[in-house]
């Protein structure tokens, strides 16, 4: 039977030398899930480097002991706890439990404002969580002085990132009365808007759907991984429905559509034939494609696409050259697989790449963008408005050939839409 306070000592004696404190986290998890709580609990003021299995341990955790876990690492934030750990806790319950702050906004901002007591990283997350009366308060006593480095900068910030148009906007204006400022749009794309003639236009959706990849495609994903990480991702709830598939999708395979740039057929990356249940603006069936072979490799910039009455990819005018190029590498279409799309928990809407670090399941349809580098919603080509992310795809993708397919050194995918032009856009990011 395993312990959380002998996971913990054994740890502070070892560390992974001689010891598997992952391999006991898991043993844990089988034996007590909520002994999981506990170990996170006992290790909030231990001096722990490379704890990994506590990021695990929290993942793990149903809802209930994982929102009750991340309540408690912040009142001891407040009562002056101070640990790496607690930090990382908070950086957690910042992305997927940010109601752990609530009733307590003003320490909150303090700790963000100081550095000291608060999330470490995924501070800005928390504030989409702040209730009307805060925001309220906020907006009408915003400081004068807001410049780099003040209380008031730090307040208008939260709530720019409060996902609340009215909060955002005024927050936006105040920060940078020059709308022509080249970083006032990098803050706007930051907090997921557009500007437009009326206020604002929100960037993405809220609620993501999570692709349940099918059996022949996991079998490759799962041998690929450490005997750790797939054991985790086996009780993961962004890998495994808990819920009947809110609609299907196609994956994989080539159109007879070409690329604009090499003149070789496009490969599929998803084809939704109900896009509205995932939130896709547009009516009818919606296939989103893009060269595996130039895109990020012989294109400059994203890779755009327009899309006909039946959904179909075809390269856009912009990037169709007459005489064909040679890309440097030939890369083979993703394995052809019927997908689901299904909602994962309330907790999972937000995730980031970094803090996922192969335990979670990115690839999903709709919700915010998990961005590896800085926020980046491209311009459709056709009416120069910023377009709407709609899907991301994580790498580690199976090939039709076997292979593994990798955005860039193993970065992720990001597909946008256009619904009034219907034209799509494909970028990756990777480290």
């Amino acid at each position: 039977m395993q312990d959380p306070t002998a996971i913990l000592d054994a740890f502070a004696r070892l560390g992974w030398k001689n010891n598997d404190p992952m391999a006991q986290t898991l043993r844990l998890r089988l034996e007590d899930p909520k002994a999981l709580g506990e170990l996170v609990a006992q290790a909030l003021d231990r001096s722990l480097d490379n704890a990994t299995f506590i990021d695990a341990a929290l993942d793990l955790m149903d809802d209930d002991a994982y929102a009750a876990t991340v309540t408690q690492a912040w009142q001891r934030a407040m009562q002056g706890v101070r640990s790496d750990i607690l930090s990382a806790v908070l950086d957690s319950a910042a992305l997927q439990y940010p109601d752990a702050f609530a009733g307590h906004w003003e320490r909150l901002l303090a700790a963000v404002h100081t550095g000291d007591g608060g999330p470490e990283y995924l501070d800005g997350q928390a504030w989409r969580a702040l209730d009307d009366a805060t925001i309220d308060a906020w907006r009408a006593g915003l400081e004068p002085d807001i410049s780099e480095g003040t209380l008031g900068r730090a307040r208008a910030i939260a709530l720019l990132r409060s996902r609340r148009p009215n909060a955002v906007l005024h927050a936006w204006a105040r920060l940078f009365p020059d709308a022509s400022d080249p970083a006032a749009r990098s803050w706007l794309m930051l907090a997921g808007y557009a500007r437009q003639a009326d206020g604002l236009r929100s960037l993405h959706t809220e609620s993501p759907l999570h692709i349940g990849f099918s059996a022949a495609q996991r079998k490759p994903m799962l041998a690929s991984q450490p005997a750790w990480r797939r054991d985790i991702q086996k009780a993961h709830p962004t890998w495994n429905p808990g819920t009947p598939p809110v609609t299907q999708a196609r994956m994989g395979g080539v159109l007879a559509s070409t690329c604009g740039l090499c003149h070789a057929p496009l490969h599929r990356l998803l084809s939704v034939q109900k896009p509205a249940l995932a939130g896709i603006g547009g009516s009818g069936p919606i296939e989103f494609a893009t060269c595996l072979s130039c895109q990020g490799w012989e294109s400059d910039g994203p890779m755009f696409y327009r899309h006909d009455a039946d959904g179909v990819a075809s390269a856009h005018p912009v990037q169709q050259r007459d005489d064909p190029l040679r890309p440097e590498v030939v890369a083979n279409a993703l394995q052809d697989a019927e997908v689901q799309l299904f909602a994962a928990p309330g907790r999972w809407a937000c995730q980031d790449w970094g803090e996922s670090n192969g335990r979670q399941n990115l690839s999903r349809v709709g919700g915010a963008p998990s961005w590896v580098q800085s926020p980046d919603y491209p311009a459709c080509p056709d009416c120069q408005q910023d377009m709407a992310f709609v899907m991301q795809l994580d790498s580690g993708l199976p090939q039709a050939d076997g292979g593994e397919w990798l955005w860039g050194s193993g970065g992720c995918n990001y597909t946008f839409w256009c619904a009034g032009c219907r034209v799509s856009g494909q970028l990756w990011q990777c480290t």
